[in-house]
C-alpha cells in the first residue's frame, strides 16, 4: 500500500478560542511527522461602507486580532525551538485558504471546530465545507479542546472507492504511530425496504465481506483491525461508536467529484464533523 507522507501542514486560524489552541496541535503534529507548518489567517472581505456606517477603520479592526493570533503562534513555536511560517490574507476565507494550500503545496489542512448547538450546526460551517470540497488535500478538523492522537482510529467503510481510500489513510497512520483501526460498516437500509424479508441479513452479510477484505490490508501492515457492522443512519452509528470505544480519530472519505456545496449539507461528513467528540480526518 502506498504511503502518504505529509511534508507541509497548513493550519488556518481565526481569533476564536478553538483556533487559538489549534497552533499547539499543529506544531505537535508537524514535529511528529517532520513536516513544516504554515499558519494562515484571513480577514474577511466586506461589501458596503463599513467605515461610514458601522466601524471606524473597519479593516484594521478586523485584521489586528488575526495578526495577533499569528504572532502568538509564531512566538509559541519559537519557545519550543520550532519554526512556523505565517501568512495573512484578505478576502473570502475559504478561497484564500485553498489558494495558500495550492501555492505552498500543502499535504494537510488543519481547521478548528467550535462546540455548537444543534441549530448552529445547521447554520454555520460554510468555510469548512468549501475547504473540504474544493481544497487540494486532506482536511483535519479539530474540535475545541481535542487532542490529535492516533491510538484508536475509526474509519467508515462502505465499499466505495472513497471509503477504501480513507481506510488506507487510517492504516497508514496506525502503522506509523502504533495504533489500531476500527472499521465500521453501516447497513443504511432505506425505510421502505427495512422490513422486507432477507434485506437486513443480506446487507449485514455484504458488510462483513467488505470489512473482512479490509482486515487483510491491516494484516499486511501488521496493524490490528477491529470490525463492526451496524445499522442504521451512518452518522449516528459513527458518533455512537466513537464515544463508546474512546476513538481518538475518525477518518472519512470524500469524493473529488462533489456535486456541489448544497450536497455537502445533510451528508454523513457534515453531520459527523459537527458532532464528533474527536478530530476528524477527511481523506480526499
Amino acid at each position: 500500500m502506498k504511503k502518504h507522507p505529509v511534508k507541509t501542514i497548513l493550519a488556518a486560524f481565526n481569533n476564536s478560542r478553538e483556533n487559538r489552541s489549534l497552533f499547539k496541535e499543529a506544531l505537535a503534529l508537524a514535529s511528529s511527522m517532520r513536516a513544516r507548518v504554515i499558519a494562515v489567517s484571513v480577514t474577511p472581505g466586506y461589501e458596503g461602507n463599513m467605515n461610514r456606517f458601522f466601524l471606524k477603520d473597519a479593516e484594521q479592526q478586523l485584521t489586528e486580532p488575526l495578526q495577533k493570533t499569528l504572532r502568538e503562534a509564531k512566538e509559541y513555536a519559537t519557545s519550543l525551538g520550532l519554526q512556523m511560517s505565517t501568512i495573512h490574507r484578505t478576502g473570502k476565507p475559504c478561497d484564500e485558504i485553498i489558494a495558500v494550500a495550492n501555492e505552498e503545496g500543502a499535504d494537510l489542512i488543519l481547521l478548528g471546530c467550535a462546540k455548537r448547538l444543534q441549530v448552529e450546526r445547521m447554520l454555520l460551517g460554510r468555510t469548512t465545507a468549501e475547504v473540504i470540497m474544493n481544497g487540494p488535500c486532506d482536511v483535519l478538523l479539530i474540535p475545541e479542546d481535542a487532542e490529535i492522537r492516533f491510538d484508536k482510529i475509526l474509519v467508515g467503510i462502505s465499499g466505495s472507492k472513497a471509503s477504501i481510500h480513507a481506510g488506507h489513510r487510517a492504516l497508514d497512520l496506525a502503522s506509523t504511530y502504533g495504533g489500531e483501526v476500527h472499521a465500521l460498516y453501516v447497513t443504511d437500509i432505506p425505510t421502505d425496504r427495512a422490513l422486507r424479508y432477507g434485506v437486513r441479513s443480506d446487507a449485514e452479510k455484504k458488510g462483513w465481506n467488505i470489512v473482512k477484505e479490509f482486515v487483510s490490508l491491516g494484516d499486511d501492515l501488521d496493524v490490528p483491525v477491529i470490525t463492526a457492522v451496524k445499522g442504521n443512519m451512518p452518522e449516528a452509528c459513527i458518533i455512537e461508536y466513537a464515544k463508546e470505544k474512546g476513538i481518538n480519530l475518525i477518518v472519512l472519505g470524500s469524493k473529488n467529484d462533489s456535486l456541489g456545496f448544497d450536497m455537502f449539507f445533510g451528508s454523513v461528513i457534515e453531520h459527523v464533523t459537527s458532532r464528533a467528540p474527536c478530530p476528524i480526518l477527511v481523506a480526499k
